[in-house]
């Protein structure tokens, strides 16, 4: 089956803006805005509408970040933030960059950087603006292997008063949980989370199965 590329579009109906993704038929991963993208996005845009101020001039990271979605909604509501992932995904996210500048362009600010969870010594933390003030993930949590490097990078770019907001669906198989559950484990030895009640979030973009966590550093 050949891959065809077409533009997802995400609006922001308080501000009336239209995001642009360009989104792959064909693929894994960085290749579609998921769900809890979308869920954790849009609940950026509705505690943004009760909260005006609430990310505007924030130091923002988002990890993992594949098309972009949840960060580039961040910086429509004023935030400073670096979308990162793998070093093959960066062109990708550079591009998404450039489709969607004006959507933000009196706002807030989107970079694009490499991050490789894990490998810290290779990593250019320095540029990151660490520690950050708010940091997004969503749909991260899928391979065993990944766990540790992923809560070392968080605990890395983060200080007691940074925000974590997690967005995760639950996933089928008993595999897929069983690392979720694991996850979740260690992620409370170091951070105390917090579940984003259902009525605090979108009223369409939600659902029961999508986990959305809010996170901070314990003491």
């Amino acid at each position: 089956m050949a891959d065809r590329i077409f533009l997802r579009e995400v609006k922001l109906e308080n501000i009336k803006k239209t995001l642009l993704f360009y989104q792959h038929s064909v693929g894994n991963v960085s290749c579609v805005v998921w769900d809890a993208a979308l869920v954790l996005a849009k609940y950026l845009e509705k505690r943004s509408g009760q909260y005006d101020s609430w990310l505007k001039g924030r130091k923002i990271i988002e990890l993992g970040a594949g098309l972009g979605c949840v960060g580039i909604a961040a910086a429509c509501y004023g935030g400073d933030v670096v979308l990162t992932d793998l070093p093959d995904v960066v062109p990708q996210l550079l591009k998404t960059i450039d489709l969607n500048r004006t959507a933000w362009s009196d706002r807030g600010q989107v970079n694009a950087a490499a991050l490789t969870w894990g490998q810290n010594k290779q990593n250019n933390i320095e540029s990151l603006k660490i520690p950050a003030d708010i940091i997004l993930l969503s749909d991260c949590v899928y391979y065993e292997e990944s766990l540790d490097p992923l809560i070392e990078t968080i605990k890395l770019l983060s200080s007691d008063s940074t925000e974590i907001i997690l967005s995760q669906e639950k996933r089928d198989t008993e595999k897929q949980q069983e690392i979720w559950k694991q996850f979740l484990i260690k992620f409370n030895e170091v951070f105390t989370v917090n579940k984003v009640p259902l009525n605090e979030q979108d009223e369409l973009y939600a659902s029961p199965d999508i986990f959305l966590l809010r996170a901070q550093k314990k003491n």
